[in-house]
């Protein structure tokens, strides 16, 4: 359902259709997409980078449209995230071993904002790693008007006749949308129960995103790298 539409649906719902209450109405939509982008790993949400990295390499940063890093493999094998806290517990030398690579961990973002991981170990030969990550939401690149903000600063996340990338939303986002134009014009109560309705409607999403679509569920034991096979006879 394109931005333009859903706004001009709630307006007439709660009976708002003045410009002013519209760009109100396609801020809200905006913001409340933007949530649900971040609610969840929405197949959508997911992308797939490539960086070349060379000897010795501890930190890397990942592309800037990378939000968060899920998953990555070196080597033509998959290497999961690990804590801090748990690299001490098991085998501290990690973060100095050199070697082929076996986990990451996920670093605070740079002075620019975007997001890096460190390698455990240090790598003894060049390769590629491919990272799996979550993508930061963006402008839909299209022509749109500065009312859909009121900061003319920040561009609108959807153009008018934009819509969002995450299947199955819609009835989700309406909820939300017409709960926030009714606590802005102070029908808590009214409001509360939209809030809870599009909660109903973001958990049928999911399950259309979990279950719905073409998808395996696994269980997929991790040996981590520091066993081997003698520890287990």
């Amino acid at each position: 359902m394109k931005k333009a539409a859903t706004a001009q649906f709630v307006a007439d719902k709660v009976q708002k259709t003045d410009a002013a209450s519209i760009a109100m109405i396609k801020n809200f939509i905006d913001r409340r997409y933007e949530m649900m982008w971040d609610s969840a790993l929405w197949r959508e949400t997911l992308a797939t980078t490539t960086y070349t990295i060379t000897v010795d390499t501890e930190e890397v940063t990942l592309n800037a449209t990378v939000d968060l890093p899920v998953s990555a493999r070196w080597n033509d094998m998959e290497i999961v995230p690990m804590d801090y806290q748990s690299v001490f517990q098991i085998d501290p030398t990690l973060f100095n071993d050199a070697g082929s690579v076996t986990n990451f961990l996920v670093l605070p973002r740079d002075a620019s904002g975007n997001a890096m991981i460190k390698l455990l170990r240090k790598p003894d030969k060049e390769k590629s790693l491919l990272v799996l990550g979550k993508q930061k939401i963006t402008s839909d690149g299209n022509t749109w008007t500065t009312s859909s903000s009121t900061d003319t600063d920040v561009l609108p996340i959807l153009s008018d006749d934009g819509e969002p990338k995450i299947n199955g939303i819609d009835n989700a986002l309406l909820s939300f949308v017409e709960g926030d134009i009714l606590e802005h014009m102070r029908q808590y109560g009214k409001a509360q129960v939209k809030y809870q309705e599009a909660g109903n409607h973001l958990a049928v999403a999911r399950d259309m995103d979990n279950h719905q679509s073409g998808r395996i569920t696994r269980i997929v034991p991790q040996v981590e790298s520091f066993w081997s096979v003698g520890d287990f006879e």
